[in-house]
């Protein structure tokens, strides 16, 4: 298995931890592998009986997924809001952040970059955008949809994989913050990006509560709500400072280039550690 850098002190910076890190891993594998040996029918029922479905829910999904990012507007935008150009200068990655090795575009960032500049914008979207509308669409021309969506939670672990999975980004999105970061420059186009995001989270927040039958995101899993709810002001804190950082760095008038060079870096850093990931 492979441990993401941020993350390598709060598992094993101490031998207990460690340790009881390691055995969560083992645990979870030999309960996932043992499940899956005893009783494989149902899930090979479910991915027959509904792979079309998911066919078109995943089409639907990448649609609209991709409407977003090949708006003319988007590129400029979210080089212009993100930390993306500096993440491309941390010395931590073991490969560069564009494909080619030069200079980054849409063209050409990796995948870890691209997701690392979403979180820590707060926006997450590369873990739901597009859930919430392919969902959406399909319930208005078929009435039965979230009844049988609600049944496929709760029993295929693909789906409720899926379903968690979204839910948990999305728990870990903070769009009032994003807001600062996609709405920074006042523009006709950043806030026209921002409000199609805000909406496509409305869309999903409310399908995966509908599904789910939950009142709140992440109600399934407590631990990490409440973690992510004391993680959350401590974050947003990181978030201002390092937009303030992007400003200053965008406007090219500070003197010492260097130290605001170190500073946003620090911020990456920090914010990656409160978000305990990168991407």
């Amino acid at each position: 298995f492979t441990e993401q850098g941020e993350v390598i002190t709060f598992r094993y910076a101490m031998p207990a931890l460690a340790r009881r890190h390691l055995e969560q891993i083992v645990n979870a594998m030999i309960e996932s592998t043992a499940g899956a040996q005893r009783d494989p029918a149902p899930a090979k029922i479910y991915r027959l009986e509904f792979a079309a479905l998911m066919d078109e829910l995943a089409e639907s999904s990448r649609q609209v997924y991709r409407a977003l990012v090949d708006d003319p507007a988007f590129w400029p935008w979210f080089a212009a809001m993100s930390p993306i150009a500096r993440i491309s200068d941390l010395p931590i990655a073991s490969r560069p952040v564009s494909r080619t090795g030069g200079g980054v575009d849409f063209g050409n960032v990796r995948a870890i970059p691209w997701v690392f500049a979403w979180t820590q914008t707060r926006y997450t979207i590369p873990g739901w955008y597009g859930l919430g509308a392919a969902i959406h669409a399909r319930s208005e021309a078929d009435s039965g949809l979230l009844p049988t969506l609600r049944h496929l939670y709760e029993e295929w672990p693909f789906f409720r994989t899926l379903i968690d999975n979204a839910q948990q980004e999305m728990a870990r999105a903070r769009l009032p913050i994003a807001a600062r970061y996609g709405m920074r420059d006042k523009d006709a186009d950043a806030s026209r990006l921002h409000r199609a995001i805000q909406a496509e989270f409305i869309r999903s927040e409310a399908a995966i509560l509908q599904i789910t039958g939950q009142a709140r995101l992440l109600a399934n899993n407590p631990v990490i709500q409440s973690a992510i709810d004391a993680r959350n002001p401590y974050t947003d804190v990181l978030n201002l400072l390092q937009i303030e950082l992007l400003r200053r760095d965008a406007v090219g008038a500070e003197k010492d280039l260097e130290l605001l060079k170190h500073s946003i870096f620090l911020s990456i850093n920090g914010i990656a550690a409160a978000m305990q990931s990168t991407g």
